[in-house]
């Protein structure tokens, strides 16, 4: 059997994760990395690529760690920084630019803990937040009330704002159309958003 272009994307992000942390991704991990909504459409894929003998499972259930393989990074990307420029009346701008910044150092706090994920909806337009944008997130950061964070309801991925009501967390869109997300039984903070990245 040849694994789906999907399968082989899985594959690869599974051995750089062990490569990066030590260690295996768990589903939830898999799910949060591919902005899947359910631990169980991973869980087909991981069962495809242990039937296909391209990962092994622990007696527990885990992934074993693989074969390591070098991965070679890719150098930051360093661009020269103009401005300050008007957002208001039309100002001079310097043509001289200041300094050169790395996108890598600007946007990421902990890149081995970093990924992005691609949003979908319109429950976070309020925030700047819109369809189609990617948000730039930390895994395992401390998240602070009212900070935008990736959130774990009820065994679902959402992107919502943290916050706390009379005692009780819970997740609130930044959209006024949308109700506040209360957990029935679990809720969990995956990861913190850091940015959001939009292409014109």
């Amino acid at each position: 059997m040849t694994l789906t272009t999907h399968q082989q994307t899985v594959l690869k992000h599974i051995r750089e994760f062990q490569q990066k942390r030590g260690y295996s991704p768990s589903l939830a991990d898999l799910a949060l990395a591919f902005g899947v909504r359910s631990k169980n459409a991973v869980a087909k894929v991981v069962n495809v690529l242990a039937r296909e003998k391209q990962i092994e499972k622990d007696p527990k259930g885990r992934i074993k760690i693989l074969e390591r393989k070098v991965i070679h990074e890719s150098a930051p990307l360093t661009l020269p920084l103009f401005g300050p420029i008007s957002a208001g009346f039309a100002a001079p701008v310097e043509e001289q630019a200041e300094e050169t910044i790395s996108l890598d150092q600007y946007l990421i706090r902990d890149k081995a803990s970093t990924f992005l994920l691609r949003v979908k909806g319109d429950s976070m337009i309020d925030a700047g937040i819109h369809e189609g944008d990617l948000v730039l997130v930390e895994r395992g950061a401390v998240p602070r009330l009212e900070e935008i964070v990736v959130g774990v309801l009820d065994g679902e991925f959402t992107l919502k704002t943290l916050k706390r009501e009379n005692g009780q967390y819970f997740f609130q869109a930044e959209n006024k159309a949308y109700p506040k997300m209360l957990p029935r039984e679990e809720l969990q903070v995956a990861g913190v958003v850091r940015g959001v990245i939009r292409k014109y």
